[in-house]
């Protein structure tokens, strides 16, 4: 295991262009105009981020970074609540180069304030709006305090597509209860037990302005799906889309698809984040099915001191990246180019090995 704030210093021989592996221009070549991260705010990973988000904003790429969700599970949520720790750790990342001239970094488009909450469900039914709510009021406090304006960045959560029934009992799907829980529980925090120390006024306002509802999905037909059971007016968008044992014809058929209806305005979705650039190879079993790319045994350079509040402070191996898919399935094959082919990029094999 190592760190998962990718944006830390040490992580720029993989992501930089020189000396680096370039991951930043290989995401660009591909069509993409965007690039989720996890783990980005809250993990502390060592030495300057501003540097991603430079290099991101050179290429035009869109950044949404993630908050560390897990701080809300070991300590940095007391009862659920997420104030003071969303707060201190935007604060911390305003330090930390995501701001330029009085404004959050250009580069960064989405803030993903937790990736699927659904799992506090365990610890009570209201935890993760809790969480949600109290995590919102600190992003909005820590804006204040820095006097930093919000500009074009939205605001989310990445929910899994458990089903459920919401609060209110008048929604239940896919993801669909969970949406109307954020809307309710926004505009009256006492349904979960929380009092916010924004405005209430301030909570609805960047909730009507700035929201976007997010779902991670492994397999197709979720438009289709949004299509049928979502009646809300706010955007919602696509956090992971994974296609699991989905062939890459399929696949470049579907992501298609979801450009037309997301390019169309009088339709709610807003897009979509394809589920991911590399191997997770620590994840292991069927959770390796999902990289556009793996890892070479060619070895072309090493990290910085890569360390963050949970781990101790190493360097590794930085190796090339192939589309070969190894030990791994077929059907992972051809997952890049199926991506490629449907946003009119392609994938650079000089940069492969």
């Amino acid at each position: 295991m190592v760190s998962e704030d990718m944006l830390q210093e040490g992580y720029e021989p993989l992501w930089s262009k020189s000396p680096g592996r370039d991951d930043l221009g290989i995401i660009k070549s591909l069509g993409a105009n965007s690039v989720r991260l996890y783990h980005s705010i809250g993990l502390q990973g060592r030495g300057w981020h501003g540097a991603f988000l430079d290099r991101a904003d050179e290429l035009k790429l869109s950044v949404m970074p993630g908050y560390h969700t897990y701080d809300a599970v070991y300590g940095g949520c007391p009862q659920w609540d997420c104030y003071e720790t969303w707060r201190s750790n935007t604060l911390k990342a305003f330090d930390n180069g995501f701001t330029r001239n009085g404004e959050w970094h250009p580069a960064v488009s989405m803030l993903m304030l937790f990736n699927e909450p659904d799992f506090f469900r365990g610890y009570g039914r209201t935890a993760p709006l809790k969480a949600l709510v109290s995590a919102l009021d600190g992003v909005l406090a820590a804006e204040r305090e820095a006097g930093i304006k919000p500009g074009r960045v939205k605001l989310s959560v990445a929910w899994s597509c458990a089903p459920d029934t919401s609060l209110d009992g008048k929604v239940t799907g896919l993801a669909v209860w969970a949406w109307q829980d954020t809307a309710t529980c926004i505009e009256d925090p006492s349904m979960v037990h929380y009092k916010p120390r924004s405005s209430q006024a301030d909570m609805v306002a960047a909730f009507r302005t700035r929201w976007v509802h997010g779902i991670n999905v492994q397999t197709p037909g979720i438009t289709k799906y949004m299509q049928e059971h979502y009646k809300r007016k706010e955007p919602w968008f696509i956090g992971e889309y994974g296609a699991n044992n989905v062939a890459s014809k399929a696949i470049t058929d579907e992501l298609r698809d979801m450009d037309k209806i997301a390019q169309d305005p009088a339709n709610a979705f807003a897009g979509m984040a394809f589920f991911q650039f590399q191997t997770a190879y620590f994840k292991g079993g069927s959770e390796m099915n999902f990289g556009m790319f793996r890892l070479g045994s060619k070895e072309l350079n090493v990290t910085g001191e890569i360390c963050d509040k949970g781990h101790g402070c190493e360097k590794w191996p930085v190796y090339c990246l192939t589309t070969d898919k190894g030990d791994l399935p077929d059907i992972v094959a051809g997952r890049a180019e199926a991506v490629a082919s449907a946003w009119g990029g392609a994938v650079d094999y000089s940069q492969m090995c």
